[in-house]
């Protein structure tokens, strides 16, 4: 299975492992593109990255489903439709709650980080994926209590929440990889999309809409065999922390094609 994913991302057919080995060097490596590459183009490489990531940041994608899993099981009213309940409850398990946003952050900071490592031939692992998302998690925990404000206080008004939710999406790359502070990560994110809103809100939506709905699949077919609410929710919970690297991915490449001036930086074709 690994040979034949391996022959479709290359684009070669019948490779010894010397062939592959040579291309895994050479061949498919070159430059990521410096001018805006189509939608298609985007979806297609993003679906390819996440491909070859997927098996490096599962064992991270796993630590976040089971993180998820564990505060449901200790905070079941969180699965409560009433939201005064639910509300409560968090209220309630306010420590715990800090606690979960801070390793779900840390986690899916390292999965971010590791998929750019890959893109850019300079992955050394999980734990330091871990490592470099850890001396970024404040700057990252600041900014994605900001964005969520602006989200939360522009849904009141519908429309701009909906802007917000993607002209601002793009801080974690600009904190990670360029150094800014947590207001210039907001700044520039939102400079990256302007007159690029529709095509990145459509770009992000796809792998948000592909996992809903395998995460939907996936909660009917447990709910047919357990008929356990809480099994639906894990199953649920599970699937869309599984996908999260395929909309990092898509996001990554997205985050690249917006800059206005040319990145040194590589890509596996």
């Amino acid at each position: 299975m690994r040979d034949k994913i391996f022959r479709y991302l290359v684009g070669v057919q019948d490779l010894s492992w010397t062939s592959k080995l040579k291309i895994n060097r050479e061949y498919h490596i070159h430059m990521l593109p410096t001018k805006p590459q189509s939608t298609a183009k985007i979806l297609e490489d993003g679906f390819k990255l996440f491909i070859l990531c997927f098996p490096k940041v599962l064992p991270l994608a796993l630590a976040d489903a089971a993180l998820s899993v564990l505060l449901y099981w200790l905070i079941p009213e969180l699965n409560s439709p009433d939201m005064t309940i639910l509300i409560n409850a968090m209220a309630d398990s306010m420590p715990y709650f800090f606690l979960y946003i801070i390793i779900m952050l840390l986690l899916q900071t390292a999965i971010f980080y590791r998929i750019n490592a890959i893109l850019t031939q300079s992955d050394r692992g999980n734990f330091d994926a871990l490592l470099q998302a850890g001396k970024k998690l404040l700057p990252i925990f600041l900014a994605t209590w900001l964005y969520t404000f602006f989200i939360v206080i522009g849904f009141m008004v519908i429309i701009p929440g909906i802007l917000f939710a993607v002209s601002l999406r793009f801080f974690t790359p600009l904190i990670l990889f360029e150094n800014v502070t947590v207001f210039q990560s907001l700044q520039r994110s939102h400079q990256l999309v302007r007159g690029n809103w529709w095509r990145t809100a459509l770009i992000l939506m796809v792998p948000l809409v592909i996992s809903m709905f395998i995460g939907v699949i996936a909660t009917t077919v447990a709910s047919g065999i357990f008929a356990d609410k809480w099994l639906e929710q894990v199953t649920y919970l599970t699937m869309d922390k599984l996908f999260n690297p395929l909309f990092y991915a898509i996001m990554l490449l997205q985050y690249y094609d917006l800059q206005s001036e040319p990145v040194e930086k590589h890509f596996v074709a």
